[in-house]
C-alpha cells in the first residue's frame, strides 16, 4: 500500500533534495495511516493460514477426538481479534488523524520549500497551475532570475497573459505558522501582454517593477486540515455544528442546491466518524471468517477455500465502497453505509462457521 506513495516521494527527494530523516518520518507517518485499512485484511489471511496449516498437520482432527468443540477452538482467535480491535480503534481516536496530518502538511511546507531548487537556468518550471515560468539564467541558489518569460493561462475567461523582464527576484514572506510561506517573484523592466485564446493581441502593459504571486499562503499552499486529520471530538464538534447549520438551511428554506452541498458535508463527516469505528467490527469478522474457512474438511479442499476467501474478500470491499460513495453524496445514511456491509457478511461467515460441525 506505501508503495503507491513511494513515487510522490522519491520525486521529492529528487526534486527538492529532501533529507533522508523527513523520508524516514514521512513513512512512519504512512504506515501508521495504512493501520485500519491493512489490519483487517491481514487479520484475515493470518488466521485462515494459521487454521490451514494444522488443519494440514491434523491437529484440528486430533482436537476434535479429544472432544474439544470448535467454539473452544475459536476462543483464542476472538480474544485477539477483540485485542486488536481495541487498539486499531483507540489509535484511531488521536494517534491515526495526526500521524495523516503530518504527512499530507509536510508534503505542503515541501512542496513550498523546495520552489527555489526546481527552477533551473534554460528549463521551463511548470508545478504552478496553469502557469509557464522560464528563465534564461538562474543563480547558484535559485532566488534571482534573468531573461524572464512567464506564460498565465486563464481557463475561465479564455485568455492568457505573457510576460517578459530583464530580471526578477523570488521572495518568501512567512504569514505564519499554520501557512506554507507565500512566494513571489519581483520582476524589473519588462512587459504584461494580454491575449485571446485566438492568439490576437488585447492589451499590452510595460512596468518598471511587478510583483507576480508564485503561491500565496492563503491559496493553494496553505496546510490542509481534512477530516480525515481530524481526532474523534473534533469530528464531534464538527457534526454538531454542520446539524445545526443544516436544521437553520431547512428552516430558512434556502434553496435545493445550497441545502444538498450541506446536507453532503454533514454525511461526509459523519461518515469519516463511522469509518474509524467499523474497523472494530471488521477485524472481528474477518478473524472469524479466516477461522471458519481454515478448516479443511480434507487435503484437497485448500484451493476451493482459498478461491472462496479471495471472492468474498473482494466482494466485501466492492459493497462497502460503493456504499460509502452512497453515503458521501447523501444518498444513504452513513452508519448504515459503513456498517451495513459487516453485518451482510457475518451472516455469510456464519454459514461457513456451521458447516465446520462436519469436520
Amino acid at each position: 500500500m506505501i508503495t503507491f506513495f513511494m513515487f510522490r516521494l522519491i520525486g521529492l527527494i529528487v526534486t527538492k533534495g529532501v533529507d533522508v530523516m523527513i523520508v524516514v518520518s514521512m513513512v512512519g507517518n504512512l504506515g501508521i495511516s495504512f493501520l485500519p485499512l491493512a489490519t483487517p485484511i491481514s487479520s484475515f489471511f493470518a488466521t485462515y493460514y494459521s487454521l490451514n496449516k494444522l488443519s494440514e498437520d491434523s491437529e484440528i482432527i486430533a482436537m476434535r477426538s479429544f472432544g474439544i468443540s470448535k467454539i473452544k477452538i475459536y476462543i483464542p482467535f476472538l480474544a485477539i481479534s477483540l485485542l486488536i480491535s481495541i487498539t486499531i480503534t483507540s489509535l484511531y481516536s488521536v494517534l491515526i488523524p495526526k500521524a495523516d496530518a503530518a504527512f499530507n502538511n509536510t508534503i505542503v511546507r515541501l512542496t513550498s520549500a523546495g520552489m527555489l531548487a526546481s527552477i533551473k537556468t534554460g528549463q521551463f518550471f511548470t508545478s504552478i497551475p496553469n502557469v509557464i515560468l522560464y528563465a534564461k539564467d538562474v543563480s547558484i541558489d535559485g532566488s534571482t532570475f534573468n531573461n524572464v518569460f512567464i506564460n498565465i493561462i486563464d481557463k475561465k475567461n479564455f485568455h492568457q497573459r505573457i510576460i517578459f523582464a530583464r530580471n526578477g527576484s523570488l521572495i518568501k514572506v512567512y504569514a505564519d505558522p499554520g501557512h506554507a510561506p507565500s512566494l513571489r517573484l519581483h520582476l524589473n523592466d519588462g512587459s504584461i501582454v494580454k491575449m485571446d485564446e485566438k492568439g490576437t493581441q488585447l492589451d499590452k502593459i510595460v512596468f518598471k517593477e511587478y510583483d507576480f504571486p508564485v503561491f500565496n499562503s492563503e491559496g493553494a499552499m496553505t496546510l490542509v486540515h481534512y477530516d480525515t486529520m481530524k481526532t474523534n471530538s473534533e469530528l464531534l464538534k464538527n457534526i454538531k455544528q454542520k446539524r445545526l447549520n443544516y436544521s437553520d438551511a431547512i428552516a430558512t428554506k434556502v434553496n435545493a442546491p445550497e441545502l444538498l452541498e450541506l446536507k453532503k458535508t454533514l454525511y461526509r463527516t459523519q461518515t469519516e466518524l463511522c469509518v474509524r469505528y467499523v474497523a472494530f467490527p471488521q477485524i472481528l469478522l474477518f478473524m472469524f471468517l479466516g477461522f471458519s474457512l481454515g478448516m479443511k474438511h480434507s487435503r484437497g479442499s485448500s484451493r476451493s477455500n482459498s478461491s472462496k476467501a479471495i471472492i468474498i474478500i473482494v466482494c466485501y470491499y466492492v459493497v462497502y465502497f460503493y456504499l460509502l460513495s452512497l453515503a458521501h453524496a447523501a444518498l444513504l445514511n452513513p452508519f448504515v453505509a459503513i456498517f451495513g456491509p459487516s453485518l451482510m457478511f457475518f451472516i455469510i461467515a456464519l454459514r461457513f462457521y456451521k458447516n465446520l460441525d462436519s469436520i
